[in-house]
């Protein structure tokens, strides 16, 4: 009879998931976080556990992008396999987060994309760079300033963030120069690349000879090709596909637009310290 009750209690309380179970004493159940302000959240985060990324403190800007990441998680637009931001402080942050949270990501209806095109299929290969590598064909997750050994932050103004950009790719063999006017079209020597930014994270494009056609790269997602002829048409989100399956934005990049247009050094375009033999 004695083992008999045991069964049933064990039956009890193995029955129901840990989440069930805990959902009203954890207090990272993802009932709680969402309650919570900002600050709140932040600070319930680092109480449990949460060790901030180097680069980031317990500000206005960590306490909007907690916010955002929270709720990203529990829209099931992010996970460990699908982290859809560029700033590198940033992208580790959710990584954290989710290291330390049981947080679970709620149902969501399938998205079509709105702004932008799948190009091609999905690389695991793509986890590896954010928009940053690929608008400027250097296959690392960096932020700009990473080439010329220069520090950056999310509170730069958007055209101290395009003279990083320049400066790495100095760095990188090119010359360049940045303009808010978007070139159209282009020398066939040059290459031209937009950065854009908003409260949280910033975004780049890359675009081809005409200056008509734009593709970007949210974060370690699939490549996507703009859908309109201007960077300037609308406002950047970071809606984005991974593995066929398309998701939508929560950040948006509405900066104005610097575009940075860029040459090889010792190539076919002007070199602007080329030292002209003495007549």
């Amino acid at each position: 009879m004695l083992s008999g009750f045991l069964v049933i209690i064990m039956l009890f309380v193995f029955g129901f998931p840990a989440n069930q179970v805990n959902a009203e004493t954890n207090p990272l159940a993802i009932e709680k976080l969402a309650q919570l302000s900002s600050d709140n959240l932040l600070d319930t985060l680092v109480d449990n556990g949460l060790i901030l990324p180097e680069g980031l403190e317990q500000n206005e800007y960590t306490e909007n992008a907690v916010k955002t990441i929270v709720s990203d998680i529990e829209r099931g637009v992010v996970s460990t396999d699908h982290i859809p931001y560029n700033y590198t402080e940033l992208a580790e942050l959710a990584r954290r987060i989710l290291d330390v949270s049981p947080l679970k990501s709620s149902a969501k209806a399938s998205y079509s994309l709105v702004n932008s095109t799948v190009i091609g299929s999905w690389s695991n290969s793509y986890t590896g760079y954010n928009c940053y590598g690929y608008s400027i064909g250097v296959h690392v997750f960096q932020n700009p300033g990473y080439h010329s050994g220069q520090g950056f932050s999310m509170s730069l103004p958007i055209a101290s963030m395009a003279d990083l950009v320049v400066d790495d790719l100095d760095t990188l063999g090119y010359w360049g120069y940045k303009t808010i006017t978007k070139p159209s079209p282009l020398a066939n020597y040059q290459k031209v690349v937009a950065i854009r930014k908003g409260s949280v994270d910033y975004l780049f494009m890359k675009g081809d000879l005409s200056g008509n056609d734009w593709t970007h790269k949210p974060g370690g997602t699939n490549p996507l090709r703009w859908n309109y002829s201007s960077p300037g048409y609308t406002t950047w989100t970071n809606e984005y596909s991974v593995n066929n399956i398309s998701n939508p934005g929560n950040i948006t990049y509405n900066s104005s637009i610097y575009y940075i247009i860029y040459w090889a050094k010792n190539g076919p375009g002007p070199q602007p310290n080329k030292i002209e033999p003495a007549i």
